[in-house]
């Protein structure tokens, strides 16, 4: 029996932090592999330097050929989970007060929010084309 329930919702969030990040670095790889780059070296890059590597990624991205197939189940579903905890929780940490529980009181409901929406934002062609792709030629 736990007598601290803030505290295993706190692991649960660090733990969904966790998987979200290997989740992020194999939807890069499996993209980075499609349109014929290192997806090694993306992963490990992603893995490793995380916030610089994403918006690295992204730049890089539209110099690489398209890709031939769309994503698969298992990279859609990496790619929304990864997508989706990192945004959660930096909307978590912005918008709570600076205590670890208070963070993660916040950032719980937002992943159940956040990942179907990063979902239909990202990989449902409906969506998208809802956005103008502004860097298409």
């Amino acid at each position: 029996m736990v007598s601290e329930p803030l505290l295993v919702l706190g692991v649960a969030v660090i733990g969904s932090l966790v998987l979200a990040g290997l989740c992020l670095c194999y939807a890069v790889a499996a993209d980075a592999n499609a349109r014929d780059a290192n997806g090694r070296l993306w992963g490990v890059f992603v893995l490793v330097l995380g916030p610089v590597a994403v918006p690295a990624y992204l730049n890089h991205r539209r110099d690489l050929p398209g890709r031939a197939e769309t994503a698969d189940r298992l990279e859609r579903t990496a790619g929304s989970v990864g997508i989706g905890v990192g945004i959660a929780a930096l909307v978590g940490g912005v918008v709570s007060p600076p205590d670890p529980f208070t963070i993660a009181l916040y950032t719980a409901p937002l992943i159940v929010v956040s990942v179907p929406l990063a979902f239909a934002c990202c990989y449902d062609p409906g969506w998208r084309a809802l956005v103008p792709n502004r860097f298409a030629e």
